[in-house]
């Protein structure tokens, strides 16, 4: 059976085994009397699974791989019957509040760069300094670019052929800013970032030049809304040294399922994924059939909010807790300024808050609790990410509630088999400012505002001088892949949008929004809007 072993692990999945590793399949296989066929079943699940969660590390050893196994075979019916004695000891129980909910921080997620020359995601440095090198702000935007163009020749409308001209006619063809010269008249397509080189005058950049751009004649653009900082893709031609623009449009999106299939060895969401199968962790979503319940501006410094927050523990106090909070700042009303009694009345607050969710025993003890920062809370720098509320301020409320995690703004959860991405910024507004084309009214702007965000597979697509952001942390922005929930926390009207199989939510303002909220189902993969009733 090694050669099997040898089949299955490293010529399909690129996997080297351990000697130890390969002698231990080896046992299982001849204790269990499996087939030619039943082994091959087992071993590509198994091969599969390590893949999947242990980062593609191509050297497979004997410890991770027992407890992969006696995980693997808990979650399968004919693994249950399996003879594992080759394995040792079996594994400990794994079901933790960690295996299935995690809260990952902005700087805890590893930096990776798409490699245009490997076609591979590659790690250039060690994230650390929040004051990075001149190399980081060099690559930024080129970044940016050479993810969404990876993304855009995988898409179907550009995928390249060699088949009659008639066929060809059928794919878009990109060009690069360097290939126009002397080539007035001719139809492109390009595909870059707009920006402001001068004054007034709105420019196409891409890794080979730039040119400008004349937005006179557009006849039409796709869904989205389009600043300076966004990458487009434009059509046109050239004319004395500018580019006509006929057709504006975003980046075409990309399914999670499809990104997950072109990159499968690699975790670009952050976090351990744990050794659980995703048929496990889906079987604990249907046990739970819980809730995770998102509010945003909770102004603790106003009764009348704690008066609030106290009807709705209270409210589900009456049934199964929840899964999740998650608490969005500003958490006071008005902005935080350094000093001995805002320092002390921010910590009053905090404090308060631990005693409110103590008063409801089941909820502190079960229920995990998540706090993101908005801009008026301390400290941070006025750049993104955010850094969590420093512990000074939390220290009381923590030693009351067991389960509560300070993150970062923005930050990551992992919910079983769920990818969640926390944003609070006031993002509508600034972006619809900034507009270079002019945005449009009515309820429709929100959907505009979402399909932007994953088309442009990134939280802020503004330039630096609008809305900094620290240069070696800029992948901690990213929508990608594009998440199950996205919650976007603005003080605009509260909505529900799905786009590109992403939920995106905005629970609006909680304390100046009459005490309004959303409840996130995981199973059904829906919200539910809700609001705290008046006395």
């Amino acid at each position: 059976m090694q050669s099997l072993i040898y089949k299955v692990f490293t010529k399909k999945y690129a996997l080297s085994l351990q000697a130890d590793a390969l002698l231990l399949l080896n046992d299982i296989i001849a204790q269990n009397n499996l087939t030619a066929s039943q082994a091959t079943k087992w071993l590509e699940l198994l091969a599969d699974t390590w893949t999947k969660r242990e980062g593609g590390k191509p050297l497979v050893e004997a410890e991770p791989l027992k407890n992969l196994i006696a995980v693997v075979a808990a979650g399968t019916d004919s693994g249950k019957s399996m003879d594992l004695s080759a394995a040792g000891a079996p594994i400990q129980n794994t079901e933790t509040n960690s295996d299935t909910f995690s809260v990952i921080n902005a700087f805890d997620i590893p930096t990776l760069w798409y490699d245009p020359g490997q076609k591979a995601f590659i790690s250039p440095f060690a994230s650390g300094d929040i004051l990075s090198s001149a190399e980081a702000k060099a690559a930024l935007f080129r970044q940016r670019y050479d993810l969404l163009k990876q993304r855009i020749m995988r898409n179907e409308d550009f995928m390249p052929v060699s088949f009659s001209d008639h066929e060809k006619a059928r794919f878009h063809t990109l060009s690069t800013i360097d290939s126009l010269q002397g080539r007035d008249g001719e139809h492109f397509m390009l595909f870059g970032m707009l920006s402001q080189l001068e004054e007034g005058r709105l420019s196409l950049e891409d890794r080979a030049g730039s040119i400008e751009l004349d937005l006179g004649d557009i006849s039409s653009t796709s869904n989205g809304l389009f600043t300076e900082g966004c990458f487009v893709l434009v059509s046109g031609s050239v004319e004395d040294g500018v580019f006509k623009v006929e057709k504006i449009n975003q980046p075409p999106p990309e399914p999670r399922e499809k990104t997950k299939a072109a990159f499968p060895n690699i975790n670009l969401f952050g976090g351990s994924t744990g050794l659980r199968t995703p048929a496990q962790l889906r079987e604990i979503e249907l046990a739970a059939d819980g809730g995770i319940i998102v509010l945003s501006d909770v102004w603790l410094d106003q009764q009348e909010t704690m008066d609030a927050l106290y009807r709705l523990f209270e409210g589900f106090s009456h049934a199964a807790p929840p899964i999740a909070f998650v608490l969005i700042g500003d958490f006071s009303s008005r902005p935080f300024i350094p000093g001995a009694g805002e320092t002390a009345q921010y910590r009053d607050n905090m404090t308060a808050l631990g005693q409110l969710i103590a008063r409801f025993p089941q909820i502190a003890r079960t229920s995990q609790f998540v706090f993101v920062p908005g801009n008026n809370d301390p400290w941070g720098q006025g750049a993104l990410p955010k850094p969590h509320i420093a512990e000074t301020f939390t220290k009381k409320l923590q030693a009351r509630v067991s389960n509560v995690v300070f993150a970062t703004n923005p930050c990551r959860i992992r919910y079983c088999t769920h990818e969640i991405i926390v944003f609070r910024e006031d993002l509508l507004k600034r972006i619809r400012r900034n507009c270079v084309l002019p945005p449009p009214d009515g309820s429709e702007i929100v959907k505009h505002l979402v399909r932007t965000i994953i088309a442009q597979g990134h939280l802020c697509p503004l330039p630096q001088r609008i809305r900094p952001v620290y240069w070696a942390y800029d992948h901690a922005m990213r929508v990608y892949p594009v998440p199950d929930l996205m919650v976007l926390a603005d003080r605009f009207d509260a909505y529900a949008v799905d786009c590109e199989n992403c939920h995106c939510i905005n629970p609006g303002s909680f304390s100046a929004g009459g005490f309004s909220f959303f409840m996130y189902h995981p199973v059904s993969r829906s919200s539910q809007f809700s609001r705290i009733p008046p006395k």
